[in-house]
C-alpha cells in the first residue's frame, strides 16, 4: 500500500473500552468503513555473537545474504510481520536499526533453526481493526508484549501522498478527531530514515516497519 504512514502509541489506553471508543468515532464521526480485523507481530531475537559473518552462515537468496551481513555489528534483530496468508510480508530490522530488508517467506524458519545464533526473546502482538475513509486507512489494535497489556497502537495511512513531512499535519488532524483530549500518546517522533538508508521523502512499507521498531526500541517496549 502506497502513501504516508504514521505509527503512534496510546500509552494509557484501557483495552477493549478504548478500542470501542475509537471504532465509534471512526464509524460515526469520520464515516469510515470497517474493513475487518487487523493484526501484526514484532519479534525480538538476540544473538550471543557480535559478528554473524564469522559463523559461516550459508544462504543463497539475496535477502538472506543482506540480512546476515546486516547483523555484523549488532546482537539484536527485529522481525516485523504484517498481514496474513497471501498478503503476509516480513521485514527484518537489524545492525543497530541501520538495516531494513524485506525477506522471503522462508526467512523466519531459517532464523528459528539457527538457535545457536538467534534466540527469540520477546514478541509484541497487536490485534484490532482496520478502517477506510476516502483517502486514508486507519488501523487500531491493542498491544500485548508477552502476557502484559501495553496500550494501543494507531497506524494512520494517508494514501494520496508518500512524503511524511507533507502529510503529518493532515494525519494529526485525523488523530485529534478520534482520540480523547487527555490521552497520553507517544507520537513516535525523531524517526531518522536516513540512518537505515531509506528515502525520507518517499515512504514505503519498509519505512512503516522501521517506524514500529523505532517505537518499540525508543519506548523500551521490546
Amino acid at each position: 500500500m502506497t502513501g504516508s504512514t504514521w505509527v503512534l502509541w496510546w500509552k494509557d489506553a484501557q483495552g477493549t473500552a478504548s478500542l470501542g471508543l475509537l471504532q465509534e468515532r471512526l464509524l460515526r464521526g469520520l464515516r469510515a468503513s470497517l474493513k475487518g480485523r487487523w493484526s501484526m507481530d514484532t519479534k525480538l531475537f538476540h544473538s550471543p555473537h557480535n559478528f554473524v559473518e564469522r559463523q559461516n552462515i550459508k544462504v543463497s537468496s539475496p535477502g538472506l545474504v543482506a540480512a546476515a551481513r546486516g547483523t555484523a555489528s549488532d546482537q539484536s534483530m527485529y522481525l516485523v510481520v504484517r498481514g496474513q496468508g497471501p498478503t503476509r510480508r516480513q521485514f527484518y530490522v537489524m545492525a543497530s536499526n541501520r538495516v531494513v530488508v524485506e525477506a522471503e517467506p522462508e526467512m523466519e524458519s531459517v532464523v528459528l533453526r539457527l538457535k545457536n545464533l538467534w534466540t527469540p526473546r520477546q514478541t509484541a502482538r497487536i490485534e484490532g481493526y482496520s478502517y477506510e475513509g476516502d483517502d486514508w486507512v486507519i488501523r487500531t489494535g491493542n498491544m500485548m508484549v508477552g502476557t502484559s497489556y501495553k496500550g494501543l497502537i494507531i497506524e494512520i495511512n494517508y494514501l494520496p501522498c508518500s512524503n511524511p513531512e507533507q502529510t503529518r499535519g493532515l494525519m494529526r488532524e485525523l488523530l485529534m478527531m478520534i482520540l480523547p483530549p487527555d490521552a497520553q500518546v507517544d507520537a513516535n517522533n525523531g524517526v531518522d530514515y536516513r540512518r537505515a538508508d531509506l528515502d525520507p521523502c518517499r515512504m514505503t512499507d519498509r519505512h512503516t516497519a522501521y517506524q514500529y521498531v523505532h517505537l518499540f526500541t525508543q519506548s523500551s517496549l521490546l
